[in-house]
């Protein structure tokens, strides 16, 4: 019995409404940046260009791709290199998320109880962190050592007691709005 091959359906990301989006207003935004948004949200920077053009050229053949050919029948079909974003593509955000996801089920996490810990910054704070991201480290880390204390305190064992922590950082709100 012969298997036959899936039949691959390339997605057209020039139909999503992001690249629309993107690829009709990124330059008047990103124009208007200094004198409109710069006060409430911080300068441009550098790094959106490259993820943007990135995106834009995420899934499109005549940016790249690999032919494809199926070992079991004489099939054979084009892949468009992808961005491999981790923010802005949601194509290839869900990749990378399912994953980390994966990963961290099958090499990472025990079968033990396990806790979800959110920490919050006092909005005064937030903008000291929007302009020295390079600080959101040692702040993920400030959190690993709150919950270690906390965990060995409640266990009563201090020494020697060393939880696994995943740390996410989300700077941004459900309307892409800056916050720590």
């Amino acid at each position: 019995m012969e298997i036959s091959c899936r039949v691959y359906r390339p997605r057209d990301p020039r139909k999503t409404p992001l690249f629309g989006l993107l690829d009709s207003l990124y330059d008047r935004v990103k124009g208007a940046w200094e004198e409109r948004f710069e006060p409430n949200y911080g300068f441009w920077r550098g790094l959106v260009d490259e993820v943007v053009a990135r995106y834009l050229d995420c899934g499109i053949l005549e940016s790249g791709f690999a032919r494809v050919r199926c070992r079991r029948c004489p099939e054979e079909f084009l892949v468009a290199f992808s961005c491999k974003g981790r923010g802005l593509c949601p194509s290839c955000g869900a990749k990378r998320a399912a994953e980390l996801a994966a990963f961290l089920q099958d090499d990472v996490v025990e079968d033990v109880g396990h806790a979800q810990w959110v920490f919050t910054l006092p909005k005064m704070l937030r903008v000291y962190f929007l302009h020295h991201r390079e600080l959101l480290g040692a702040l993920s880390l400030a959190a690993y050592e709150t919950v270690k204390e906390l965990m060995a305190a409640a266990a009563l064992e201090e020494k020697g007691f060393r939880p696994g922590v995943v740390s996410v950082v989300q700077t941004f709100g459900d309307r892409a709005n800056f916050h720590a």
